[in-house]
């Protein structure tokens, strides 16, 4: 569950949301300059909010007013961001893997956990390539991938779709929605391709300037 009642700011950009999310998949529209990347990287804890109180799971997360900011790698989130973030000195099967590396799970097995969900979102073939040889599409993927694989108990996504070709994304959106009910988690998808928002999504949020 995400319960976000405060201010986010980035720069000279502030801006008010007041958002409750249960175990749903929430598709967040609107024009660019409303807020809607600023508002993910606030839940991750890449960016403190600038007033009010963020709760993930019903754990208080970040609330200025109380000096409370838990770091991005206790919040338990995975996270596709628009230009995807891959590891570049890693291989795409070590980028995918890493989070549960990170827990300490033993190398060989989180490998094996990735490379099976490499290849049901279709790119095991390249799993052995270094990320900065993957096609943007492929990147895409893998990122997805990574996002997904830890259990998480929050997913965020950012365009999660935009370097994917037109024919694989209907395979892609409908793997990632049964990923995500499978998990029974809090998610956000940012798209300014409605057909995401409609094949993913159970629901709208939308912000205009």
């Amino acid at each position: 569950m995400i319960s976000l009642h405060g201010t986010v700011v980035a720069g000279e950009f502030s801006r008010h949301f007041d958002l409750e999310i249960g175990n749903e998949i929430v598709g967040v529209v609107g024009q660019n300059g409303t807020g809607k990347t600023s508002l993910l990287r606030t839940i991750a804890g890449l960016s403190a909010l600038g007033s009010g109180e963020l709760s993930l799971n019903g754990v208080m997360v970040d609330q200025p007013a109380q000096r409370l900011f838990a770091l991005p790698e206790l919040r338990n989130i995975g996270m596709v961001f628009q230009d995807h973030a891959l590891m570049p000195f890693l291989r795409a099967v070590d980028n995918a893997a890493l989070p549960l590396v990170v827990r300490g799970m033993k190398r060989g097995e989180a490998k094996t956990l990735a490379l099976e969900l490499l290849e049901q979102f279709g790119v095991a073939d390249v799993a052995y390539q270094l990320s900065t040889t993957l096609s943007g599409g492929q990147s895409q993927r893998v990122a997805i991938v990574r996002a997904l694989i830890g259990n998480p108990s929050v997913v965020l996504f950012d365009e999660p779709l935009s370097a994917i070709d037109e024919e694989s994304r209907n395979g892609v959106r409908l793997c990632i929605r049964e990923h995500l009910n499978r998990l029974g988690v809090s998610a956000l998808v940012v798209s300014h391709d409605f057909a995401d928002i409609d094949q993913i999504c159970t629901r709208i949020e939308n912000y205009t300037r």
